[in-house]
């Protein structure tokens, strides 16, 4: 497997934090992501891959999926689109490609579509979850403009407003636990090396209930991030919802807002400051990509004409 960074890894402060075990071994848990193929499915996939942790990459075209992960487990990493995956050795990783009923054989879910369309998904297969003990680990995001751009409401009244608390809800399985992490995080900057060096912090951001609290800890862990636990259990999470611009939704009664990834004191990522820096490699990986095919083209044509 590659080598993972060697950066330290801060302790995590939190009420959460300090009621759990220390120790929590993240490889005899078997992961499923559902939206797998998406950008952000494909970098933590590899990532948690190449950290040793059993992982499903779930889709609605299975084949699609099975196309990355062959890809991404021949060594030769995987570029389409906006997904940018260095070549890696990946020998050892166990990943493979999944339908959406592969997360019922799964111990912990993550949740990566799109908010707008995520209940829809999980929908028609949340029966047979019910009462198996899962983690979930919520990384949608409701206000941002990957979700719906057109509802300056995603969550209906009556709902708590944050999509852990929606999507908790819903499910409404009292032995499932829920966590929210990785909202603020771009997912250019997770590689199975270890963090982007567009990387501006190592701080990803967990709100939830204890177990899913542990184990999206061990997730963050095992890829080179640091973990930041915020107290207050799950009923906290509106308070940390974040809109397209990166800063929170919402105000306290107090009209007072805990400060954006990036402005605050916990060294969070920030899902903006990189930005530009991202959009060269983007170009740039593009641009390679652009001569390849060219060339490999040009190629093809010199051997059909000599044929």
């Amino acid at each position: 497997m590659c080598n993972p960074t060697d950066r330290p890894i801060a302790p995590t402060s939190g009420e959460a934090a300090n009621n759990m075990p220390k120790e929590l071994d993240i490889t005899e848990l078997k992961v499923a992501i559902l939206s797998g193929t998406g950008r952000m499915g494909v970098h933590l996939a590899a990532a948690w891959a190449n950290a040793g942790i059993d992982v499903i990459m779930c889709s609605r075209d299975i084949d699609k999926a099975r196309t990355i992960t062959d890809e991404l487990i021949s060594g030769r990493g995987y570029s389409e689109g906006d997904i940018m995956v260095p070549r890696c050795d990946a020998s050892k990783w166990r990943l493979r490609p999944g339908s959406l009923r592969g997360a019922i054989e799964a111990d912990v879910i993550v949740l990566a579509s799109p908010f707008h369309v995520m209940w829809r998904t999980l929908r028609r297969i949340y029966k047979k979850l019910m009462g198996k003990g899962k983690i979930f680990i919520d990384l949608t995001n409701p206000w941002q403009n990957t979700s719906d751009p057109h509802n300056p409401q995603p969550i209906p009244e009556g709902f708590g407003q944050s999509s852990v608390l929606f999507h908790k809800r819903l499910l409404d399985d009292p032995t499932a636990s829920w966590a929210m992490a990785y909202r603020h995080v771009y997912w250019m900057l997770i590689q199975p090396t270890g963090p982007s060096r567009r990387s501006n912090g190592l701080g990803v951001e967990v709100i939830g209930e204890d177990r899913a609290v542990q184990v999206a800890k061990a997730l963050i862990e095992a890829h080179g991030f640091r973990p930041v636990v915020r107290e207050g259990g799950i009923e906290i999470a509106p308070m940390y919802e974040l809109n397209f611009a990166g800063n929170r939704v919402f105000q306290s009664s107090k009209g007072w807002s805990y400060p954006p990834p990036g402005q605050d004191s916990d060294g969070l990522v920030s899902p903006l400051s990189a930005f530009s820096l991202i959009s060269l490699d983007i170009v740039s990986e593009k641009v390679r990509r652009s001569l390849f095919q060219g060339y490999f083209c040009s190629g093809c044509r010199s051997n059909a004409n000599q044929a």
